[in-house]
């Protein structure tokens, strides 16, 4: 007998749901529709230069606008080969703000700033306003994102004096006015008790201004804006607050704008779980995480995990919460680092081109003073037969020479004057480069420090003890590479750490972590053990889990325990002895599980420094060697 049809629909339509439930349905498509449209458009084209230029061109800005950067990064190295074809500068403008953008997001801070004022002087020369305009929009977002409050309303005031210009366009204006609202969302939403009335009336003004210039992107950035700053008022009603953040979805959806659709979806999970309504938080979550991964969003991926930690943890999955909670942190390490990387890069890059740039000059100094010299010979040699035929002229052609010779040698101190200068100039700029990496390692030594503090607070506040020492041990990871760029930005070579120094630092950091240093003798011999920058962080985490663990498991049974840490010299070959009078190694414990995934840890860091790890202990203590490769 067959079931009735209306039974089958029933059992389709909770199959789909469940379906959708677990599965959430990307609806975003990826960078080759672009891509695909580009090919065929350069198939039927003639290959002339100016077309092929605006063709990469444009398909890279529309790849940016729906933020597949990775193929818009090789579009834009097309495009610039072109772009001596253009004959509209403009165009070429426009080019280069849509990639600073990119760059803005990637954290490209440097050539982005570049970029944005190189723009605006274009437009101030051509006396374009709305050009200016919108660049003046675009420097107030660069230092919001940056977190520069002073720098961010300058350029927003910079703005709003051309409002009286009859040229201006209402699309500008509107973006202007967004980011003044943006200003003060970002730098007073703390006090929004005092500040929500004020705040609220910019963010009107900016989505009526939206509104007027029918840009759905920017209605949907007003809105999205609206919606973030009306969660934050306990007063605001919730269908407003949800109605605000749809329509941000949507539109910015139909403009194709993906990493701001990813941003509205953030926001609007945010809002579900903290009115404790997990359950429709959770796809908006997954669909949020699922595009920051596959287009590489590192900056904000881990906001994402962290987000979906918090809707987890207010559905009572508190593993999975606690799994994506420690993405969350690993990404922020790693999009710290990775910022670190660019800065550091970007300042060599500078340095490196400030040095070519002074040799090309000395070598141009160096040809010009040849050539003199080549002149000054041959002149020399006509006199001188002329004088043997002529002695009636020698008088004259002598004072000739004279005068010639004195200001060729005026000129040759005049040249070696300017080399002195440009030699001083380079021994300024290469000690910048010192100082301004000293500062680097300063602030990714506070970064991890700030970091330490907030997993503290977590771990204060936790109530599961197994949580509570997974809190301390990573925080005890994370002080241990701040002590290495402290190192780094403290002494005079920051090329390297003086490694008996780092560990009187880091042993009493975590001997207070376990009440005190009073019951372990602790003997370090490391006088002669230098490691440069690449081995500091990786070596400095071994000896962080070595004695972490000998201080948890070595001496519960000992009334005195010892940890003795010596280091070996000898012919270009390194080695550091690690030994305590613990019992050793477990073979069956409870504790072996966490010991294990310390001991995975060490092996890993020993593998990236090429070294070797070798277990020589017994039942008299532990006793590991770790040869380090050559100096």
């Amino acid at each position: 007998m067959k079931p009735p049809q209306y039974l089958l629909i029933i059992v389709l339509l909770v199959f789909s749901a469940f379906k959708q439930r677990t599965e959430p349905v990307l609806q975003v498509p990826d960078a080759k529709e672009v891509l695909f449209e580009l090919r065929s458009q350069l198939s039927i084209s003639e290959w002339d230069s100016l077309e092929l230029f605006t063709l990469y061109s444009q398909a890279a800005q529309r790849l940016v606008e729906r933020g597949n950067y990775k193929e818009a990064d090789s579009l834009f190295i097309k495009a610039k080969k072109l772009s001596h074809h253009e004959p509209d500068s403009s165009k070429i403008i426009e080019m280069y703000l849509s990639e600073a953008s990119m760059q803005k997001d990637q954290s490209k801070f440097t050539t982005a700033l570049q970029t944005y004022m190189s723009a605006l002087t274009f437009y101030k020369e051509r006396n374009d306003v709305n050009g200016q305009l919108w660049v003046y929009g675009y420097l107030s977002e660069f230092y919001r994102a940056t977190g520069n409050a002073e720098l961010c309303l300058k350029f927003i005031e910079e703005g709003e004096r051309l409002l009286n210009s009859s040229a201006i366009e209402i699309s500008p204006r509107a973006y202007l006015s967004l980011g003044k609202a943006a200003y003060y969302m970002e730098f007073f939403v703390s006090d929004i008790k005092d500040n929500f009335e004020n705040i609220l009336a910019h963010s009107r003004e900016a989505l009526k201004l939206a509104e007027e210039s029918g840009d759905l992107y920017l209605i949907g950035l007003n809105q999205n804006s609206m919606g973030f700053l009306l969660m934050h008022n306990p007063n605001s009603a919730p269908e407003e607050v949800v109605s605000y953040l749809e329509s941000a979805k949507d539109n910015i959806l139909a403009n194709k704008r993906y990493r701001n659709y990813t941003i509205v979806l953030h926001n609007l999970a945010l809002y579900h779980t903290r009115r404790s309504r997990p359950d429709l938080a959770v796809d908006m979550t997954l669909e949020a995480i699922a595009l920051s991964k596959k287009n590489g969003w590192t900056s904000i991926l881990g906001d994402m995990y962290r987000l979906a930690g918090e809707v987890y943890f207010e559905s009572g999955k508190y593993q999975q919460s606690a799994t994506y909670l420690n993405e969350a942190l690993w990404t922020k390490l790693d999009a710290a680092a990775q910022t670190h990387s660019i800065e550091l890069g970007e300042l060599t890059a500078s340095y490196d081109k400030n040095l070519a740039e002074q040799k090309l000059l000395e070598q141009q100094v160096e040809t010009s003073l040849a050539r003199q010299q080549a002149d000054s010979n041959r002149k020399a040699l006509i006199t001188t037969v002329i004088v043997s035929f002529i002695f009636l002229i020698v008088a004259v052609i002598s004072v000739i020479l004279y005068l010639r010779f004195r200001r060729a040698n005026q000129l040759l101190r005049t040249q070696e004057e300017l080399m002195r200068k440009t030699n001083r100039e380079l021994n300024n700029v290469v000690e910048q480069k010192n100082v301004l990496y000293k500062e680097l390692n300063h602030r990714v030594k506070n970064n991890l420090t700030i970091l330490s503090g907030l997993i503290y607070l977590q771990e204060d506040n936790e109530q599961i003890e197994a949580q509570r020492e997974l809190y301390q041990i990573l925080r005890q990871r994370i002080q241990s590479m701040a002590l290495v760029h402290q190192n780094l930005y403290q002494l005079d070579d920051a090329l390297n750490i003086n490694f008996q120094e780092y560990l009187r630092q880091l042993i009493p950091e975590i001997a207070s972590a376990f009440g005190g240093d009073s019951q372990v003798n602790t003997k370090i011999q490391c006088d002669d053990l230098t490691v440069d920058m690449d081995e500091a962080v990786p070596l400095a985490m071994v000896i962080n889990e070595f004695i972490t663990n000998s201080f948890k498991y070595a001496f519960n049974d000992q009334e005195h325990g010892t940890i003795e840490l010596r280091s070996q010299t000898k012919d270009n070959k390194r080695w550091i002895h690690y030994r305590d009078n613990g019992p050793g190694m477990p073979e069956e414990t409870e504790d072996l599980p966490k010991q294990k995934l310390g001991m995975m840890l060490i092996s890993l860091m020993v593998e990236q420094l090429k070294g070797k790890l070798i277990n020589k202990g017994d039942e008299n203590g532990l006793y590991f060697l770790i040869e380090l490769p050559p100096a």
